[in-house]
């Protein structure tokens, strides 16, 4: 897993944090701290390329440094990791063990908390999209998603699968993304609910 720290080290804080305190209350305070801070994010950018941004139609790959778009990207993609990896992870153990006892969490928990990772999958391929340089080299269609209402639209076709076409990846970059995109959001709303639907739920004696 030291490899995997590497790709998340957002995973890797969390797994530490959930070994020191209560897994159960960890979960859920990451889960909507990590939801916040990607709303705000996305809002963030749409202020300012409504009111701060020096020209019209700047994307905001164009207005940071390269070494601030490297780092958000990374950070972006480690939290991506972690809910893919996650939910995944937590899938497994419920087929091989559905009174797994690590947490209190009970189906609609889970399903709420699917939820929640999912629209923040949504929200974070929507800033990692608008990150990506908005040339010819990186999208081979001539419309680019500049602005960040654009790269909502076209993660939400993405991850819903719809492809409408009206912005297309020609670049391997933005092209692995949404393949990644897809697999994510096939893994939460299928084989997570799927599974999680099958769960009884817990009862409060079996934790004391």
């Amino acid at each position: 897993m030291k490899l995997f720290s590497l790709l998340s080290p957002t995973w890797a804080i969390a797994d530490f944090v959930k070994k020191k305190y209560d897994r159960t209350t960890v979960i859920e305070v990451l889960n909507s701290f990590y939801l916040y801070l990607s709303v705000v994010s996305v809002v963030g950018v749409l202020v300012f390329q409504k009111y701060w941004a020096s020209q019209e139609n700047t994307s905001i790959s164009n207005a940071l440094s390269y070494a601030v778009v490297y780092i958000w990207s990374y950070l972006l993609l480690s939290r991506c990791h972690e809910i893919f990896w996650a939910f995944l992870r937590d899938a497994f153990d419920k087929l091989g063990d559905p009174e797994d006892k690590k947490s209190r969490l009970g189906p609609k928990d889970r399903v709420r908390l699917a939820l929640k990772s999912y629209l923040e999958l949504v929200l974070n391929f929507s800033l990692l999209y608008a990150l990506v340089p908005a040339t010819e080299g990186m999208w081979s269609s001539k419309k680019f998603p500049i602005q960040i209402t654009d790269a909502m639209y076209f993660s939400g076709v993405t991850i819903t699968t719809l492809g409408y076409g009206d912005f297309s990846p020609g670049h391997w970059y933005p092209q692995f993304l949404t393949v990644y995109e897809v697999f994510c959001g096939f893994i939460l709303l299928i084989v997570c609910f799927t599974i999680y639907s099958g769960i009884r739920s817990p009862n409060k004696n079996d934790y004391e």
